[in-house]
């Protein structure tokens, strides 16, 4: 069903009283998807931090960010606060989005290590993907204020040793310098946009005139997309899976959302300087550790994962013969439906829309298994991505020798998987890996040198 995305004649900008009820401001954040940010980031601080009134709320944000810019920046920042009623507010720099099982609690974990960047109380929030949006994920959605109180910001916006003790004193909160960084290790990041969709589509569907996607596709553009793909058409969209769920009671058709936008555009459209760093690994052995780790309530064995993986490459199967491949893999209904979770190795699909976003420079893509090989060259590759200065021998045998993190056990428990699952799989994720390899120019990301270890 064709579902026009915009209308020309609107403004870009829409005010949030015209969006939503006073009820479901409350509920949802509308941050990165209708309303800008309302704060300017302090131009000293490497990280995006910034200071507001103490007690400031969401709402407040929100009307913030619509402020005209004649507003004085006094206004538009502190709310006519005194210096000592400022609190320092900090979103993550950087986001490892890896996958599922592909060693992203180890590696962020050794990247905090670092003396310049700052461990958030929680390595994976989930809040742009899930908990803003609330229920299923959550009971209530969760507010941009509680996502800022994960990210120590008291620590971030601390003297460094180099900084002249008096001359730090002295000098105003706003023109202090920081290079110290923090970031969101949420591995739902990279591949889980279902409810983003599922929101966005929800204001287009009530709100048909106001132009929220090309807001959204503005902000894409502006940043570095090339000229091809300014002339994309993004007025039509493929919301909703039917006949591919069996149980029909199931299928309630928001959960098919899927748009041209993804959660990589909605954080673009509130941090886009943000480095990110994607962690993925070899599919086939990747989904084998996820069945083993995540499944319940059931009698592991390399029979009952391959009665899982033939079934959900037949609802797969099913899928694509009716819509397009990126519409299967983002599709909610879909994913919920599958007994193996295949859709977690499609990298290409997912990376193809961070970097129609992000610029290919502010993307680093790791393989775990060098990680795995050479933990300190790897590293040192993902701190000279975020910019920050390399380690002494001492901090770096800190790293190299700290304890690994979420470790899988259970595969030495039930061995190997069936050698028909292996030909399925590897058969299902070749042409993947063949367009991930040459997205990035790599042939490494065919796995050869790993397919044949699984025998």
């Amino acid at each position: 069903m064709p579902v026009r995305l915009w209308d020309k004649r609107c403004r870009i900008f829409a005010p949030l009283s015209i969006l939503h009820t006073e009820k479901e401001k409350a509920e949802v954040v509308d941050i990165g998807v209708v309303q800008d940010l309302g704060v300017e980031f302090l131009p000293n601080f490497k990280n995006p931090c910034w200071y507001e009134a103490r007690g400031t709320t969401d709402q407040h944000r929100a009307r913030l960010s619509q402020i005209t810019t004649n507003t004085p920046s006094s206004v538009l920042r502190y709310d006519k606060a005194t210096q000592s009623e400022l609190v320092l507010r900090c979103l993550p720099y950087f986001f490892l989005i890896g996958q599922p099982k592909c060693a992203t609690t180890d590696i962020f974990h050794r990247i905090n290590i670092h003396p310049e960047v700052v461990e958030p109380k929680l390595k994976g929030p989930h809040w742009w993907t899930r908990k803003r949006y609330g229920m299923p994920y959550t009971d209530k959605p969760v507010t941009l204020t509680e996502y800022l109180d994960i990210f120590n910001a008291t620590k971030i916006g601390e003297r460094d040793e180099t900084d002249n003790a008096t001359d730090w004193a002295n000098t105003s909160p706003t023109s202090r310098a920081s290079k110290r960084i923090t970031g969101d290790g949420s591995t739902s990041t990279f591949w889980d946009s279902g409810a983003t969709m599922t929101y966005i589509q929800s204001i287009l569907t009530r709100y048909p005139h106001q132009p929220i996607a090309k807001r959204l596709i503005n902000k894409r553009w502006n940043s570095h997309v090339k000229p091809a793909e300014k002339r994309m058409n993004f007025t039509v969209y493929e919301y909703e899976l039917r006949g591919v769920v069996t149980d029909k009671n199931k299928d309630d058709g928001s959960k098919g959302v899927v748009l041209p936008f993804t959660v990589a555009d909605v954080i673009h459209s509130v941090l886009p300087e943000s480095r990110i760093i994607a962690v993925i690994r070899e599919p086939v052995s990747r989904l084998y550790s996820s069945y083993l780790f995540f499944t319940k309530n059931a009698n592991l064995s390399p029979k009952h994962f391959d009665d899982c993986v033939q079934s959900s490459i037949k609802k797969w199967n099913d899928c694509t013969k009716m819509y397009s491949v990126r519409t299967c893999a983002y599709n909610k209904t879909l994913q919920n439906s599958m007994k193996a979770r295949l859709y977690n190795g499609l990298y290409s699909v997912f990376l193809e829309d961070w970097l129609r976003v992000y610029p290919r420079k502010q993307v680093l893509v790791v393989r775990m298994e060098d990680y795995h090989t050479t933990i300190s060259t790897t590293m040192a590759a993902i701190y000279s991505h975020l910019g920050l200065r390399p380690l002494t021998a001492d901090e770096e045998k800190r790293v190299n020798t700290a304890p690994v993190r979420n470790r899988n056990r259970k595969k030495s428990e039930i061995g190997k998987m069936l050698n028909t699952t292996l030909n399925a799989l590897q058969k299902f994720y070749h042409p993947f890996n063949s367009q991930l390899a040459w997205m990035l120019g790599d042939s490494n990301f065919l796995w050869k040198d790993i397919q044949y270890s699984l025998r």
